[in-house]
């Protein structure tokens, strides 16, 4: 029985292992949470040990399970490096898959992609929607683009930019209102539109000496960034926003700053990937243009910086 485990079977132990959550590897995998259970037990029946005990409302990793998980994550590790080496081979063409968030794809990836993508015919590029916290752990992926602090244990990862974020809203909205904002309590009026639960507004109006929150009560929350920008354009609100993800819609004259004032977010936008995908030349060719739209140059890692990310 030990010598035919399924690797599917061990891919799905590997992930339940990482997040200690059989929810939380099922949604990785598109699985149901019973069918990870089921193989679980299987492979515990294979084995014949328990590779997880109960914890909470969770489950943990036995002593055997935390010597099984560092073999079998080594193991798949080396076999997805070999594959991507023998697919490769270090020649230019076949697929690329970028995953990122939505609000990046659609507010400037799909403005500029076509640029590399005419440049490189022979690449094939597809992207992959992820939530912004699912795409460092988005295994299909070659490359990821996300929102956050540039903490990846294992990953190799490089800033794009730091964020500011100012008001930008419509010049429809000026004439809903039936004046332009000259200043900030003019907002108290409209529909301020949020990707978070209110901090980052907070924050940007707190610096502009309001500090009386519950003054504003129009709100509007959605789950993605690109919708509230969207519903900005509308005329909808006014929205926080990047220079980055709102060049179309400013340069368009569809949306407009009123105010100069602008907050760091609490975050950058980075690209990461596995240390070994560093190797593929599609990789680094796409890296190298993008990073370049940044202002950014590219640099490879070290020997042993590779080494401790490939967890050799």
């Amino acid at each position: 029985m030990i010598r035919n485990l399924p690797l599917a079977t061990l891919r799905t132990f590997e992930a339940a292992a990482r997040h200690q959550s059989l929810a939380k590897a099922a949604l990785e995998l598109n699985l149901t949470d019973s069918a990870v259970s089921h193989q679980l037990r299987r492979l515990e029946d294979a084995l014949g040990i328990d590779l997880f005990e109960k914890a909470g409302r969770g489950v943990a990793l036995t002593d055997a399970g935390r010597v099984f998980a560092r073999s079998v994550g080594t193991a798949l590790h080396d076999i997805a490096r070999t594959a991507h080496s023998l697919a490769d081979a270090d020649q230019v063409g076949g697929r690329l898959t970028i995953a990122c968030p939505p609000m990046f794809a659609s507010k400037w990836l799909a403005k500029n992609l076509a640029d590399f993508c005419y440049d490189h015919p022979a690449i094939e590029c597809h992207i992959q929607l992820a939530d912004n916290e699912r795409v460092a752990d988005a295994g299909d992926a070659d490359l990821g683009i996300l929102f956050g602090s540039g903490a990846w244990p294992a990953k190799w990862s490089a800033l794009l930019e730091n964020v500011a974020i100012a008001p930008a809203c419509s010049p429809l909205l000026f004439r809903r209102a039936g004046r332009s904002f000259t200043q900030p309590s003019d907002l108290r009026d409209v529909i301020l539109l949020h990707q978070d639960d209110g901090t980052e507004w907070r924050r940007w109006l707190a610096g502009e000496g309001e500090h009386a929150f519950e003054s504003y009560r129009r709100h509007l929350y959605c789950s993605d960034l690109s919708i509230a920008i969207d519903l900005a354009a509308e005329g909808a609100g006014v929205v926080l926003v990047s220079d980055t993800l709102s060049a179309s819609h400013v340069g368009e004259g569809m949306l407009l700053r009123p105010f100069a004032g602008s907050i760091q977010a609490t975050g950058g936008w980075y690209v990461l990937c596995d240390g070994y995908k560093l190797e593929r030349s599609n990789a680094r060719l796409f890296l190298h243009w993008l990073l370049g739209r940044f202002g950014k140059t590219l640099t490879l890692p070290s020997a042993e910086e590779a080494e401790a990310q490939n967890g050799a």
